[in-house]
């Protein structure tokens, strides 16, 4: 089916979205050159605006440039907006690789202890009680899916009892990473809610506003985690 004929989104994004996709997956890595126009409009089933608006906003995010002569080559991927919610889905699409999951785990390990932190000092009641039905749902959980989709929300209620705008902000961004994240760190452990007693360890010293609690249980809690990439901790 033609990009042109799915619903949902727009056109642009739509493009965009599946050529993000090619670009992160193994038939294109870094250095790679892109077919040209004729051939991308001709798999997509788009005009050359399309392709062209897509390949622009693509590169706009560092993950391609164009050069005289030579077409359209992938970069690095130290030199792409990891950042970007787009960028990040696309890299997540077909799970998350050994050596991405070690950087995400490692970025959760400085992160998540210190939010735990502001968030026992700073939630509100209605924020505390978001992540309290967050654990209730991991509790109430009988799958691996329903866990990810729980714990997920767990961890993003954690970051918006920061109160800060810009922890709130990045994980927003990393939402489809982590979600990649949990699901293989379900998948690993003996049993998918394995975890359950150390993230209510968490939440009860949000609870109690105990900071250094909060921070220390978040610290343990992702050790393990951790510990199964291979990362330090």
């Amino acid at each position: 089916m033609s990009l042109s004929s799915q619903p949902g989104s727009s056109l642009h994004h739509q493009v965009m979205d599946s050529l993000g996709r090619l670009i992160a997956s193994p038939e294109y890595g870094p250095g790679a050159t892109l077919p040209n126009e004729e051939v991308l409009c001709e798999r997509l089933g788009v005009s050359r605006t399309a392709v062209r608006e897509a390949i622009k906003a693509i590169s706009a995010k560092g993950m391609l440039e164009a050069r005289p002569r030579t077409g359209t080559r992938v970069r690095p991927q130290e030199q792409w907006s990891l950042f970007d919610a787009d960028v990040l889905g696309w890299l997540c699409s077909q799970g998350v690789d050994k050596e991405l999951g070690r950087h995400l785990m490692v970025m959760r390990g400085i992160l998540e202890p210190a939010a735990a932190s502001l968030a026992a000092r700073m939630h509100t009641d209605a924020q505390l009680l978001t992540l309290q039905q967050a654990f209730s749902a991991m509790e109430a959980a009988t799958s691996i899916d329903e866990w990810v989709v729980a714990d997920l929300a767990y961890h993003q209620s954690i970051l918006q009892a920061t109160g800060n705008p810009l922890l709130i902000s990045l994980g927003g961004i990393v939402a489809s990473a982590l979600e990649s994240l949990l699901t293989v760190n379900a998948q690993q452990a003996g049993q998918f809610n394995d975890g359950l007693v150390m993230h209510g360890k968490v939440l009860a010293a949000i609870e109690r506003r105990s900071a250094e609690d909060a921070q220390l249980w978040m610290r343990a809690l992702l050790a393990d985690t951790i510990a199964r990439w291979g990362a330090p901790a």
